[in-house]
């Protein structure tokens, strides 16, 4: 008997830290002082454990929505067996077409709810890097002033073809950062992280959707 077999293709954890660059200051505040600092955001988030955070949380995150997608699921299986059942054995010209017409409802309602959880977590995953930069900011800000510096902007290779020493406050951002939030212990790494609300992949959703009858760089 033929399921619905609808892929889960969601943004994997793997390549969850791949950049987390922004740029601080303003071009009013560089023509009063003048000077640009550089700082590698992806050294600070795994220097002091954020990079971990991030993808503790992303990761269960994730897995609640695979789960919600895969209750959706079964409950679509779950209800064409028991009209496959009602059919009997020898089901009748009409009986064969709602059965295919209910594959294919539930099959575009199960794509839309996957479609709809890729979007909450690529949210999700933004979200997650939006935090981590509004808590860098006002270091980084206050580290460049102190060196007589007015605009900061991410350390990235394929842009920046030589940085002077003296202008890559990386380090010292990490220490000030360490000192704000000390490094995550086995304890906290161990805390439940909020999940993405269930609505997104509700079975409300599905059977709505569904005939009546059939009741998913930190740059």
């Amino acid at each position: 008997m033929r399921k619905f077999g609808v892929a889960l293709v969601l943004t994997g954890t793997a390549v969850w830290l791949t950049g987390c660059g922004m740029q601080l200051g303003s071009p009013a505040a560089s023509s009063a002082r003048g000077g640009l600092a550089v700082v590698d955001l992806d050294k600070v988030a795994a220097e002091t454990g954020k990079n971990i955070d991030m993808k503790n949380v992303f990761q269960l995150q994730e897995n609640s929505v695979k789960q919600q997608l895969a209750r959706a699921q079964m409950s679509a299986n779950s209800q064409l067996d028991a009209k496959v059942k009602e059919a009997g054995e020898t089901p009748s010209d009409q009986q064969q077409k709602d059965l295919q017409q209910f594959r294919l409802n539930a099959g575009n309602v199960l794509g839309k709810l996957q479609n709809e959880a890729s979007t909450r977590l690529g949210q999700a995953r933004q979200d997650q890097i939006a935090k981590f930069r509004s808590e860098i900011k006002p270091l980084a800000q206050e580290i460049a002033m102190k060196r007589g510096l007015s605009v900061v902007i991410p350390k990235n290779e394929g842009l920046l073809l030589s940085v002077d020493p003296g202008v890559d406050i990386t380090d010292d951002v990490i220490k000030a950062y360490l000192a704000k939030r000390p490094a995550p212990t086995a304890a906290s790494t161990a805390a439940t992280p909020t999940p993405i609300p269930a609505k997104s992949t509700a079975p409300a959703k599905t059977a709505a959707a569904m005939p009546k009858e059939a009741d998913e760089s930190t740059k």
